[in-house]
């Protein structure tokens, strides 16, 4: 730009010498007054762009340092794993532990109100209150030399009066370790066992506690990667069959859903002087656990429980629940079920007491306040709303139940079920663009605001 108008000023200049017999009026005429104005303009459009490059590459850096802060405290899982294959363990609170008392159902719904407050301070204290494990756990077989590698992470370790005790190999002393906890369910003991995601060299242990413990059901509530991070090694085969030690898993059959992928095996232990007789075993992979935070609506989470429930049999061993660490998805999964089992059996629930309950068998579960907090909602979900899904064939049965039943105020029970909905709650934190100065007066309506999903990440990726 300034070479260009440095140019068009000495073609004039010298367009002037060049001309002799000038006069003391062509010194002085306009034309002599171009090159100062040329120099003054070039000056401010330099000034100009240097100051809005100034400003882009300041906001540009803004961007990347809210995603870096991001990243820091919510990686994938909500916290759950880290790039130095290590779980990020939050910091506790430095005030003293305070007690917290069941809730009455009918009192759900304010009281997960008044926690939600103030981007849910209550929530974070009282989750910070929770215990960190138990006070008088060891970790002496996890941490034995043999066992260390064949943990996924060396801070989530199985207490040793709780681990799964495998049956010994060839006398190897250490044959018996697998990252696994029994945890127990609402009255239930030991209804649950707790794992860690396969690592390549421990799918052999795992299937071996799968057969040893008698289980029919696995819970699987991580993907193999998110994030271009490994969070569980495929312990299975996409087809035909594979043998992992001295269990043999043939695929049966798999269904793949909107929230879930339901897959059938057949099982079969391989010793030495002859098979055992075959069990099939259901796997149900949750895949809508997003990277960032918890679902954004509960109502996966509970149609998905509610399968699990279905298809575990009667008098089968424990259900095996799994995630990556072993600890957060995992241990946010066991309290829902086992808090709607107190839902139904005393009217009340006790997420507070049953987590650190729970935590005597291993520690960590539930890694976060935000966790903690899905735990509220899926329960006053399931309080208000109940389970809503119906099978195509009961429709016609329920409409006419519908139209045949009546509450208060002689409402029938179509007009009941339409008033649940117009009663939902308006999460009023999920319309955070809507709602601000700069983009009210773009709504035709103030109640209705398009709700916000996306993540800083997201927001700000090219």
């Amino acid at each position: 730009m300034v070479p260009l108008l440095f140019l068009v000023a000495t073609t004039t200049t010298s367009n002037s010498t060049s001309n002799g017999n000038h006069t003391k009026e062509d010194v002085s005429s306009p034309s002599h007054h171009i090159l100062p104005t040329v120099l003054v303009l070039s000056l401010l459009l330099l000034i100009i762009a240097l100051l809005a490059w100034y400003f882009l590459s300041r906001l540009k850096n803004q961007r990347k340092a809210v995603v870096t802060t991001v990243d820091k405290k919510i990686p994938n899982g909500i916290l759950e794993e880290q790039e130095q294959q290590t779980v990020v363990l939050l910091p506790r609170s430095p005030s003293a532990s305070k007690t917290y008392f069941p809730i009455p159902v009918d009192q759900l719904e304010e009281e997960y109100r008044l926690r939600s407050a103030d981007d849910g301070k209550l929530f974070r204290e009282e989750y910070n209150s929770l215990p960190g494990g138990s006070a008088h756990g060891t970790y002496e077989e996890a941490n034995k030399d043999d066992n260390k590698e064949k943990n996924r992470y060396p801070n989530i370790l199985p207490y040793d009066h709780s681990r799964v005790v495998l049956t010994l190999l060839d006398g190897n002393p250490c044959s018996d370790y697998v990252n696994a906890s029994y945890i127990d369910g609402y009255t239930e003991k030991n209804k649950f066992i707790a794992a860690q995601g396969p690592k390549e060299d421990t799918v052999a242990d795992f299937w071996r506690m799968i057969w040893e413990q008698k289980v029919a059901t696995i819970v699987m509530l991580t993907n193999l990667k998110e994030r271009k991070e490994d969070k569980c090694y495929q312990y299975w085969p996409d087809q035909g069959c594979w043998t992992y030690g001295n269990v043999r898993v043939a695929v049966e059959d798999f269904t793949v859903l909107v929230d879930y992928t339901i897959r059938k095996f057949c099982i079969q232990y391989q010793a030495s002087d002859a098979a055992k007789t075959p069990r099939l075993v259901t796997q149900l992979h949750f895949t809508s656990w997003p990277d960032f935070g918890v679902p954004f609506s509960p109502i996966g989470m509970l149609k998905f429980l509610k399968k699990v429930k279905a298809v575990n049999p009667p008098f089968s061993g424990p259900i095996v629940v799994h995630c990556s660490a072993g600890v957060g998805r995992t241990g946010t999964f066991i309290v829902i079920d086992a808090m709607i089992e107190a839902m139904h059996a005393e009217q009340k629930v006790d997420v507070f007491g049953f987590v650190a309950k729970i935590r005597e068998q291993r520690s960590q579960l539930i890694q976060t306040d935000m966790q903690y907090s899905f735990i509220y909602q899926a329960l006053l979900e399931y309080y208000l709303y109940g389970d809503t899904e119906l099978d195509v064939s009961s429709l016609e049965g329920h409409l006419h139940k519908l139209h045949n039943t009546f509450a208060d105020g002689d409402r029938v029970g179509l007009e009941e079920e339409f008033k649940k909905l117009t009663n939902m709650r308006i999460m009023k934190e999920n319309m955070r663009m809507g709602n601000l100065p700069a983009n009210m007066k773009k709504n035709r309506v103030l109640q209705i605001i398009p709700l916000f999903q996306m993540t800083l990440t997201e927001l700000f990726s090219p």
